[in-house]
């Protein structure tokens, strides 16, 4: 099992039905996105601490640095008598796009800039910030990036408001830290020169069907330092096809009961699917665990 808001879900519910219950986690710290993705200013550090320690206190095992394909392998749980595992890596693979040819350090993907955030790396010299994308995690990078210094931060995001994932509590917060919105606003380039963001090239667009489509002759510039791409993540396919786990479209593929194509393997989060919330990761986490416990169960 790797911890998260579903894996942690899972854990708990599995514990209650009094399974034994081990947690592994590659990082130093166990939360996964709680931890190292959702800032401090939106989540305090301290319940995450606390949820954890309560977890340990019903008799949950936990073990970090034990990653999945490097020192830690199915195989290995199943020698170890682990009859069910449960996958809560995450969408590891984060959506980007091209925007230059050239070498920058200051185009970030949404997952390391947050991650620097809660490990206390502060990036120095963001200057103008620019985030491409309109969900939660476009908002706390936005958010963060305030914290971290930027002169100025936007969210240009190519759909209107009405159509942004993001919470509209989001937004309000985001506001009111100063961040600038730029809806139906499509990046396409970057001029880079000598490593450093000049400018960034934009498009607007029309909605048409929900789809965002580019209006002809409507292109601009605007100054920018520093980019973050917050558009997205999927599955790692390739990680999870050279385990014999089946995928599809950047997601893990599960039946009702959230387990794989791999008798006794089941996934939950975001690594089953697309735009999921903390809550809906916990709720597959949960549906997954019952489904353990029932066929647990069914055989004895």
């Amino acid at each position: 099992m790797v911890v998260g808001p579903a894996g942690i879900a899972c854990a708990l519910e599995l514990r209650k039905a009094g399974a034994d219950v081990t947690i592994f986690e590659k990082e130093a710290k166990y939360g996964g996105i709680l931890e190292y993705g959702i800032p401090d200013f939106r989540l305090s550090k301290d319940i995450l601490t606390n949820l954890v320690d309560n977890l340990k206190e019903l008799g949950i095992k936990f073990k970090n640095h034990m990653e999945l394909g490097k020192n830690l392998s199915i195989e290995d749980l199943k020698r170890q008598g682990y009859e069910n595992i449960f996958l809560g890596l995450g969408a590891e693979k984060q959506s980007t796009y091209k925007l230059t040819d050239e070498q920058t350090d200051h185009i970030f993907k949404s997952d390391d800039f947050l991650k620097k955030y809660n490990l206390n790396k502060k990036i120095e010299n963001l200057g103008i910030v620019v985030v491409i994308g309109g969900g939660n995690v476009a908002f706390d990078s936005a958010r963060t990036a305030i914290r971290m210094g930027a002169k100025e931060v936007y969210i240009l995001y190519r759909r209107n408001e009405e159509l942004m994932p993001a919470r509209k509590i989001e937004l309000e917060d985001a506001i009111a830290d100063g961040v600038k919105m730029c809806f139906q606003t499509k990046v396409t380039s970057a001029k880079v020169k000598n490593g450093k963001i000049q400018e960034i090239e934009c498009i607007k667009t029309r909605i048409e069907n929900e789809k965002a489509v580019d209006i002809e002759n409507s292109e601009f510039t605007m100054k920018a330092d520093t980019i973050i791409f917050a558009i997205g993540a999927k599955a790692n396919e390739t990680f999870f096809n050279n385990l014999g786990i089946k995928t599809e479209n950047g997601l893990v593929c599960v039946d009702e009961n959230y387990m794989t194509n791999i008798d006794g393997i089941y996934a939950g989060g975001d690594l089953v699917e697309t735009k999921s919330s903390v809550a809906r990761a916990i709720a597959t986490g949960k549906k997954a665990a019952k489904a353990i416990i029932e066929r647990k169960e069914s055989e004895e």
